[in-house]
């Protein structure tokens, strides 16, 4: 008899249990999440960043992006993962009504405030917090609401390393299969290598027919060397920028590298002002802005003219 009163006892209690927690669970779902206006990468014309004292001001520019209001044209890359994450935004859980904002960096000393605009009307106004535990979500605020939310996606470093240089930084870009003549100069000394049509042999299948490249005089280019140089070149991105200074500010190179073919392209570098310097001075053709190269970067591209040819070819003529 005392057993089947101490089962009924324990029968009541899991079922009061089970009422408080279905009761609890529902309670917590008794809210409605901020409804976002539609909004697609495309339609947006302006994002400003602000946070950590700094503010990064974007604006769409015909088909590109510049800072504002300096105008140095954005790095695309950077631009369009801001832009996707704005559009996409998707709120999916309340997180917290306390207002203890410091707990999720959304506090003053910590937030990243986020804006973005099509056209003249704002239809994105986020603080971004920190990552929440499982990476796979962000704690953000919404303009006009206290409460702190669950967005889905690890977000923020996107817009927190946007608050720094969001410049593009590629200062020489071309397409190898276009390359018709590489000209390199050091000094005196100074080469002029010719591509040549591929030859007549079928290339195996699923490349491209593969094309020599010689010295006006004939000598056979060395192709590892040529190789790594133009893997070097292609997209190359500067360290940073010099502002104060114009391209014609710079005196005589002590390398340079022209590519000659659809697009013709120079690339001119300078001896750094130091003695001990950690980069190099140069200008392109395709940067309006003088900038600096790493040095090992620099170094790495300053070869010697002669060991663009084979080992033992010497020169002809």
């Amino acid at each position: 008899m005392k057993i089947k009163k101490e089962y009924l006892i324990l029968g009541v209690i899991i079922a009061a249990l089970a009422v408080y927690l279905y009761q609890r669970s529902s309670d917590r779902t008794h809210y409605t999440l901020p409804t976002l206006p539609a909004l697609t990468a495309a339609d947006i014309t302006k994002v400003r960043i602000s946070g950590n004292g700094k503010t990064q001001t974007l604006i769409r520019k015909d088909e590109h992006w510049v800072t504002d209001p300096q105008g140095f044209p954005a790095d695309p890359k950077r631009v369009k993962e801001m832009l996707e994450t704005l559009a996409g935004l998707n709120l999916t859980a309340l997180v917290a009504e306390s207002k203890n904002y410091a707990l999720y960096e959304l506090d003053p000393a910590h937030t990243v405030n986020v804006k973005a605009w099509q056209g003249d009307q704002l239809k994105r106004d986020i603080d971004v917090g920190k990552a929440a535990p499982s990476f796979r979500h962000t704690f953000v605020k919404v303009a006009g609401d206290d409460r702190v939310f669950h967005a889905a996606d690890n977000f923020r470093f996107r817009f927190e390393s946007g608050l720094d240089e969001m410049r593009d930084k590629t200062v020489f870009s071309f397409n190898r299969q276009d390359l018709q003549e590489i000209h390199l100069a050091k000094g005196a000394a100074s080469v002029t290598l010719t591509r040549t049509p591929p030859k007549a042999e079928t290339p195996p299948a699923g490349q491209p027919a593969a094309a020599a490249w010689q010295g006006t005089d004939g000598r056979p280019a060395n192709s590892t060397a040529l190789e790594m140089l133009l893997g070097e070149l292609v997209d190359l991105q500067c360290q940073s920028f010099i502002d104060d200074r114009d391209k014609n500010g710079f005196g005589p190179p002590i390398y340079s590298i022209a590519l000659k073919g659809p697009n013709d392209q120079t690339l001119s570098i300078f001896e750094p002002a130091e003695k001990e310097a950690t980069a190099y001075p140069a200008v392109s053709s395709t940067s309006n802005y003088p900038f600096r190269l790493p040095a090992d970067l620099a170094q790495r591209l300053m070869k010697d003219p002669d060991e663009y040819f084979k080992a033992g070819e010497k020169k002809k003529g």
